[in-house]
C-alpha cells in the first residue's frame, strides 16, 4: 500500500525524528508547521504545509492538499505550563477528518502512565507524573480519550522518558508489568512508529529502551 503521511508537531524534537525516519524509509509525507523560517532548515528534506493546529481552516487546507492515508500526531509544549495543545489540536484534526469524510489511520505519541498503562509506572515515575508533569499527563489523557472514542483506526505509543540519544533500533513493547527501562531515545520512538505504520499495527504500545 502506498502511504501518504501528514505529520502534526513535526518541528518538535520527536516530530523531527519522525520525519527523518519517514525520509529514511522513503515514505511520502508532509509536515504541518507554523510559518517560521527556521522550519525550512530543520525539515529541509520534508515537504511543508503551513498552519496552526488550533485553526480549523488551516487543517482543512492541509487535508485537502493530498490524499493522506495516515496522520501522525506528535503535538506538545516546550515547557510544563498548563496547556491543552495536545487534546485541543487532536480534537480539531479528527473533527476536520470527519467533516471531510476522510478515513485515515491515526498515530499518536502519548506517554507511559496514561490510561491502563499507569500500572506499568513504578513509584518514582508516578511521583514525577503527579508532581512535575501533571498538566502534561492530563492533556495526554484527554487526547487519548478523543482518539479512542473516535471511529478511526489508531496506534497510540506510550513511551517512557524521552531522551535525545542516538538511534539504537532496540525497542521493547511490554503491555503488562513495569518496564525494565525508564528511558528511550526520540530516534527509537520515531523508528518504532514508522516501522509499525508500515506494518499496520493498531492499539497501544508501551515502549522503552531494550537491552
Amino acid at each position: 500500500m502506498n502511504r501518504k503521511v501528514l505529520v502534526f508537531g513535526a518541528t518538535g524534537k520527536t516530530g523531527i525524528k519522525i520525519c527523518e525516519q519517514l525520509n529514511e524509509s522513503k515514505i511520502s509525507h508532509v509536515a504541518f508547521v507554523r510559518n517560521h523560517p527556521e522550519n525550512k532548515t530543520v525539515l529541509q528534506n520534508t515537504e511543508l504545509i503551513y498552519g496552526n493546529v488550533l485553526n480549523e481552516a488551516d487543517i482543512v487546507n492541509a487535508l485537502k492538499a493530498n490524499a493522506f492515508t495516515d496522520i501522525v500526531i506528535s503535538l506538545g509544549s516546550r515547557d510544563f505550563k498548563n496547556t491543552n495543545i495536545r487534546s485541543a489540536g487532536t480534537k480539531n484534526i479528527l473533527e476536520v477528518l470527519n467533516k471531510l469524510s476522510i478515513n485515515c489511520k491515526i498515530h499518536v505519541i502519548s506517554a507511559l502512565g496514561v490510561g491502563e498503562s499507569w500500572a506499568q509506572v513504578d513509584w518514582f515515575g508516578k511521583l514525577i507524573c503527579k508532581v512535575l508533569i501533571r498538566n502534561t499527563m492530563k492533556d495526554h489523557e484527554a487526547q487519548e480519550k478523543i482518539v479512542i472514542n473516535s471511529n478511526f483506526k489508531f496506534h497510540i505509543l506510550r513511551p517512557v522518558g524521552l531522551t535525545d540519544g542516538e538511534l539504537t533500533g532496540k525497542t521493547l513493547n511490554q503491555t503488562q508489568g513495569f518496564l525494565p527501562s525508564n528511558q528511550i531515545s526520540r530516534a527509537d520512538v520515531a523508528k518504532y512508529l514508522v516501522d509499525n505504520l508500515r506494518n499496520d499495527k493498531i492499539g497501544f504500545s508501551s515502549i522503552c529502551k531494550a537491552n
